[in-house]
């Protein structure tokens, strides 16, 4: 039942549940409302006094819908990971230094040693190790 927003004689502001059938006897003044004291007090239009409630239908209500979506976008990301896979290449770095490609990053990273020297031959570790597989 909705709650509307009735005045009293003293200004004082009072809200009230009524079904849809006593509201509109109360709208069209076929029947009056009235507080404890038995003054009858006025329907005041009080817009930020309003509310819903969302409930499960036939074919489901927000939540178990939301939860399907969910699961469906879960399902096609998976299906959509495997095509981008099988279908697209990706794209790998090729050993090199300074432009001129190696054969391996073992090469590259002994050539900066003897050129820049062991700091610069330090950079090149992390692809060392993920060629050889160990990381």
């Amino acid at each position: 039942m909705p709650v509307y927003t009735f005045q009293r004689q003293d200004g004082q502001l009072f809200d009230k549940r009524l079904c849809f059938a006593e509201f509109e006897a109360v709208r069209t003044g076929k029947k009056e409302v009235v507080d404890e004291n038995g003054q009858t007090m006025t329907l005041v239009f009080n817009p930020t006094g309003f509310g819903f409630v969302l409930k499960d239908g036939i074919s489901g209500g927000w939540i178990s819908k939301s939860l399907a979506e969910n699961d469906y976008r879960l399902k096609r990301r998976e299906v959509l990971a495997k095509k981008e896979k099988d279908h697209f290449h990706t794209a790998t770095l090729v050993p090199n230094y300074e432009g001129q490609e190696a054969h391996c990053w073992v090469d590259v990273r002994d050539h900066a040693r003897s050129v820049k020297g062991e700091a610069s031959a330090r950079t090149y570790d992390r692809l060392v190790q993920q060629e050889k597989g160990t990381t």
